[in-house]
């Protein structure tokens, strides 16, 4: 089954079946979050998180492929500002020396009559390929003044997560691309954020945000989203993405990101459907192109992992490994080539649960 982007002249996306396997692995629902993925040398390294009874992240190592995760670890942030307040390590980059830089959501619960969130992003580091982290600081945490307790939406009052973090090509900045929920509709969506690579051990300090012309320092706040929410997340049936997954892909030359797009949700952020866009420059926000829809339904967290010696979920080829909740069935392909587009597949739980029980799998549609 093919899924292309090729009417628009960009890069055709196609979806094959492939045998199923988790990144998150048996005795969890789902992952929770993007699942980061890096190689260090011969092993590899997932964090996949869950969310009971708050936001935490394990280690899986492999010495392998992916097949060859071993069970998970529970990873621990060892000057931990606020143990109480759930973390989910969403992304981490590996230097040259094997130490890794890693960035968290936070879930702080709002001063609200319900139970809801206020997500923020922080900054680690660690010397043991993950096991333990030292905290570097927050980098993004919108204040109580940004937060609204009448959202609607089953989760989040305000605040900003739910993000990926990559490296440009030139080894000069570390791109943050997040999901913003501040009361303010017109900032909620898709942003961006970067700092110095150089300055990795404190970021804070430098970091830029996008306002929709120029990069800004954080401290101005003038932060503007790539796609504007069509409908806000005060409202129970929020219309727009959230939950960006960026990779740098060799082959294409390019920068993709996949979005979870929710439009028909009643306060559970239900997925109406899996989005692609694509970048040549990092440093040129405006330049991602508009997302076009490639999956019918799905799950939370999309994501690539690539299957090359030194890939991961921030880099891969033309073949890589698509995942969705932490659930594969399925390679993604990304090419130049010509072709016709092809009716999109649908997927929601009910069926990737059922591939799984069935063994071989096949891509709907």
């Amino acid at each position: 089954m093919q899924v292309t982007t090729s009417a628009t002249g960009l890069p055709k996306v196609e979806l094959a079946p492939a045998g199923p396997l988790t990144l998150h692995g048996g005795g969890l629902d789902r992952a929770d979050s993007n699942t980061p993925v890096v190689r260090a040398g011969s092993r590899l390294l997932a964090f996949v998180s869950d969310y009971q009874p708050i936001g935490h992240t394990y280690r899986r190592l492999g010495m392998a492929g992916l097949g060859s995760l071993g069970p998970r670890q529970a990873v621990r942030l060892v000057d931990d500002p606020d143990p109480a307040v759930g973390k989910w390590i969403e992304s981490v980059w590996r230097e040259g020396s094997g130490r890794l830089y890693g960035w968290y959501h936070a879930e702080e619960v709002a001063p609200c009559p319900r139970r809801l969130f206020m997500p923020h992003i922080g900054a680690l580091v660690s010397d043991d390929d993950g096991m333990t982290w030292r905290h570097l600081g927050v980098l993004l945490r919108p204040g109580e003044p940004e937060m609204d307790c009448s959202f609607d939406n089953g989760f989040m009052v305000g605040g900003c997560g739910d993000f990926s973090a990559v490296p440009d090509r030139a080894g000069n900045w570390f791109y943050l691309y997040f999901s913003n929920y501040v009361a303010d509709e017109s900032r909620q969506g898709i942003c961006v954020a970067r700092y110095p690579m150089a300055d990795r051990d404190i970021p804070r300090d430098r970091l830029q945000l996008w306002d929709g012309e120029a990069w800004q320092p954080a401290a101005a706040g003038a932060v503007r989203p790539l796609w504007p929410m069509r409908r806000g997340w005060r409202h129970p049936d929020p219309d727009g993405f959230w939950g960006p997954a960026v990779h740098f892909n060799r082959d294409l030359g390019l920068y993709v990101m996949l979005l979870n797009h929710t439009q028909i949700a009643q306060r559970d952020w239900r997925t109406a459907g899996i989005h692609v866009s694509f970048n040549l420059d990092s440093a040129d926000p405006a330049g991602w192109s508009e997302p076009r829809r490639i999956i019918k339904g799905g799950l939370w967290y999309p994501q690539v992992v690539g299957l090359g010696p030194e890939d991961g979920d921030a880099l891969a080829g033309a073949e890589a490994r698509f995942f969705l909740s932490g659930f594969s069935a399925w390679t993604i392909r990304f090419s130049h080539e010509p072709g016709a587009d092809k009716p999109l597949p649908e997927l929601d739980r009910a069926s990737i649960d059922a591939l799984f029980r069935a063994g071989p799998p096949h891509v709907p549609g």
